[in-house]
């Protein structure tokens, strides 16, 4: 259904020849205008609740309940003031007419049979003096000729002695305002007393004298004057009727011979529909609103009604008619309902040229998204509007949205879709509201060349997703496989994978990769535990990141916000694919050839070292095991080689973690070490552990004699500064390298066999412990320290660290474990004033 089967627009909106403007001075003559007609004037207005307070004014003179017979019509242009100007002339002017019309509204004025009127424009009439355009169109022109100085009451009562009068003045205050006080003085003082005496009549109970004067309270001058009588002000902007006024004027066919029924099935077609994210409060009265506005959407005439209030050049009800006449001319006929995006918006270029502008500039951008113009269009008259300056979802939906031709789902992800695609679309920080902004927006930039590069540059793209893994995830540690060399080193290389592969295809990916290297124990894999490539999301967040990058120096960014962007797509980038990461691969062997495992870790460097590390213990299994196998023994330096180019051994990730496993195999018992000397060292014949170096060989003890590591060497002679038996202590510092002290001191502490005091030797020493990492420093101190004989009493640290905030330093200070007692001192650098 349509329109045109409920209502039937006027002829002279059918035609295209509306007319929104009605001026006064046409009034007279025998031209065929629509104000000099007073059948059709009539006809096409709708008694206002403005107008019927005028009427109600009129009428109370006439019935002698009041004396007051002046009545200003005020309000901004466009508000209707002459259209109401005119219909009290022809009330007066043509009675009979005027009285069958206000029998059909069943209005309550009685007019007189028979009444002399007068309309004066002075935007066309330039008279020195106002009364005698008055009195000539009255036929007057003896009491102009027996005016001497200025128009007295017995003038004007002369010319209403006959029959009631009525006096039209339309933008007298135009004409009032171009006089000078100075040069003028006489004409100001001259034509003052005859509105002075004409509005003193007109307030006289026994005279029927009309006055009818348009204002647009733009002269305190003139205001002045009324001031002292007191007239009845009317102002028809806030009738409070508007939409029936609009309706009225544009449609032939009056409310109460409309199809209710058939509306409200229109209506209920549409707010059934409106379904989320368009929210709308109290449905039962929005549905009742939309069947008094029809064939408007309300939402559309509240947002014209803004639009156009106030303000010269917006032109109030006239302007929001012009509109809609023009709508209900082309669409009348095509559609069951006139909404928002309905609207033709060039009549609003006006208000912001620039705003304009940059919405057609947007036009051609989006016009391969489904209903992106009609949304746009909706969108600049929201911003139009200077109460709101942005359409909500539901305003954009609700203004675009129409049964049978799309959906609220797909004009949503159409509406998602405008942003970052136009070029001059914005949106708040809670995407609820849209806008059109006058400067580019940078994020439309980014998604045009990010679409570019989507469509062309799938290289690129991988290349940007291995560079974010390595430099933003792994923050620069680890090198890309396959995109990366992987050297071929003794030193330990973290390798990240972009490709997620099943374990078969993995094992056999690796085994190629390690075929021929001579360091292949030196090269822990992390995989990723979905496909990266794959990912649609991953490949377009990425391509948005090369396509913001690819606008450095390309755009105007004096504000920075192209980098910002860059940062924060970089971030969003970084943040998902973290969440991919991932799996090392452990390479076992257990006797049946390598086996391939995964174990989870975290995308940090640290925590990858940290879970191949747990296996320091495996490391001196593992020694045991190849030495057990060796007759000779195994040479320190070949044993450590070994670690690091077989992957059927434990990963070493630094020397001091296997030195320190050998440490300890030895304090245990567990292997013999032989010098290039040929002399062996065995804790079972309590041999100090050697200075470990690359010459030693190991042994197991099974595959030497017994007698090499059951000897007893002499026992040394006392050294100087020590005592036999009983207690004290004597002792004395020795210099055991760089930043090490050891003090050498005796107790008595034990008891002989005799019963006697035994002294038991102790030292204290200084051990320098360094690294950039606990894990760096705990693997020294496995290698520097003895379990069984060393106990720590006192740790003097000292952190060079990189700036650290307030928030960040006490952070670092919580996570210090506890002591009997700390000591901090915390170098502070302290900005200053000049």
């Amino acid at each position: 259904m349509t329109i045109s089967e409920l209502l039937t627009p006027r002829e002279e909106v059918r035609k295209g020849r509306f007319q929104g403007v009605l001026q006064a001075h046409k009034v007279g003559g025998s031209e065929d205008r629509l104000e000099n007609d007073p059948s059709r004037l009539l006809s096409m207005t709708y008694p206002s609740n403005a107008l019927e307070t005028a009427f109600d004014h009129v009428d109370n003179k006439l019935r002698g309940r009041d004396s007051q017979g002046g009545i200003t019509l005020t309000g901004p242009y466009g508000a209707g003031k002459s259209h109401g100007l005119l219909t009290l002339y022809h009330l007066f002017n043509s009675p009979e007419m005027g009285q069958e019309w206000l029998d059909d509204w069943e209005l309550g004025l009685d007019l007189p049979d028979s009444a002399d009127a007068t309309i004066l424009s002075t935007s066309e009439t330039d008279a020195d003096h106002i009364w005698e355009p008055v009195f000539e169109d009255l036929g007057r022109e003896d009491i102009s000729e027996d005016v001497k100085r200025y128009v007295t009451t017995d003038h004007i009562e002369d010319l209403c002695a006959d029959k009631p009068v009525a006096i039209f003045f339309d933008e007298i205050e135009t004409w009032w305002e171009s006089f000078s006080d100075s040069e003028d003085e006489e004409l100001v003082e001259r034509n003052e007393f005859f509105i002075q005496n004409l509005l003193e009549v007109a307030n006289d109970p026994s005279e029927d004298l009309f006055v009818f004067i348009t204002l647009l309270d733009k002269s305190d001058d003139f205001k002045r004057i009324l001031n002292r009588t007191n007239p009845y002000a009317v102002d028809l902007n806030a009738t409070g009727d508007r939409e029936r006024i609009i309706l009225h004027r544009l449609f032939e066919t009056r409310r109460k011979e409309l199809n209710e029924n058939k509306v409200r099935d229109i209506v209920q077609n549409y707010v059934e529909n409106y379904n989320y994210p368009i929210e709308i409060e109290e449905e039962k009265r929005y549905e009742n609103r939309m069947v008094e506005t029809y064939p408007f959407h309300p939402e559309l005439l509240d947002l014209l009604d803004n639009l156009y209030e106030g303000g010269k050049e917006r032109q109030n009800v006239r302007g929001a008619m012009n509109v809609l006449a023009d709508t209900v001319r082309r669409l009348y006929e095509e559609t069951d309902l006139i909404i928002t995006s309905d609207i033709e918006v060039a009549a609003f270029r006006g208000i912001n040229q620039t705003l304009f502008n940059r919405y057609v500039s947007d036009l051609d951008s989006v016009e391969d998204i489904d209903y992106g113009q009609e949304l746009l269009k909706t969108i600049l008259l929201y911003t139009l509007d200077e109460r709101s300056q942005m359409a909500s979802v539901t305003e954009c939906l609700v203004g675009t949205y129409k049964p049978e031709k799309n959906s609220v789902s797909k004009l949503d992800m159409s509406l998602q879709n405008l942003y970052g695609t136009a070029h001059y679309l914005d949106r708040d920080g809670q995407k609820d509201n849209y806008y059109i902004t006058e400067d580019p927006k940078l994020t439309a930039l980014v998604t045009r060349e990010q679409e570019r590069v989507l469509e062309g540059e799938r290289d690129a793209i991988e290349e940007k997703l291995a560079e974010v893994v390595r430099d933003d995830v792994w923050k620069g540690d680890v090198v890309v496989y396959p995109e990366d060399d992987v050297s071929d080193s003794r030193d330990i290389s973290v390798v990240v994978m972009l490709d997620y592969l099943s374990n078969g295809a993995l094992e056999k990916k690796l085994d190629s990769f390690f075929e021929g290297r001579t360091y292949q124990n030196t090269v822990l894999f992390v995989t990723p535990n979905q496909k990266i490539r794959q990912d649609d999301d991953l490949i377009s967040k990425a391509a948005r990141v090369l396509g913001a990058e690819n606008l450095r120096g390309k755009v105007d960014d004096e504000q920075g916000e192209l980098e910002k962007i860059i940062r924060d797509e970089r971030r969003e980038l970084r943040n998902e694919l973290e969440d991919n990461y991932g799996s090392w691969v452990k390479w076992t062997d257990s006797g049946g050839g390598l086996r391939m495992r995964k174990k989870s870790v975290s995308p940090d460097i640290e925590d990858v070292k940290s879970k191949v590390g747990r296996d320091k213990t495996y490391i001196g299994e593992k020694i045991v095991e190849e030495v057990q196998d060796a007759e000779n023994g195994v040479n320190v330096g070949s044993m450590l080689n070994d670690f690091r180019q077989f992957r059927r051994m434990p990963v070493v990730l630094e020397d001091s973690a296997f030195y320190s496993a050998l440490g300890q195999l030895y304090r245990d018992g567990k292997i013999i070490l032989e010098s290039d000397r040929a002399k062996f060292y065995a804790t079972q014949k309590g041999d100090p552990l050697p200075d470990l170096n690359d010459e030693l060989t190991i042994h197991h003890p099974e595959n030497l004699d017994e007698s090499v590591y059951t000897e007893t060497e002499p026992e040394p002679e006392p050294e100087a500064g020590t005592t036999g038996s009983g207690g004290g202590t004597t002792g004395s510092s020795i210099g055991t390298g760089e930043g090490t002290t050891t003090t050498v001191g005796h107790t008595g502490s034990g008891t002989g066999e005799e019963g006697e005091t035994v002294s038991k030797q102790t030292e204290t020493k200084t051990v320098q412990l360094e690294g950039n990492s606990a894990r760096v420093l705990r693997s020294v101190a496995e290698s520097r320290v003895n379990g069984d004989a060393d106990t720590a009493t006192h740790i003097d640290l000292s952190y060079d660290l990189d700036d650290l905030s307030k928030d960040e330093l006490i952070e670092f200070l919580e996570e210090l474990p506890s002591a009997n007692h700390i000591d901090a001192q915390v170098v502070i650098e302290s900005e200053v004033q000049d």
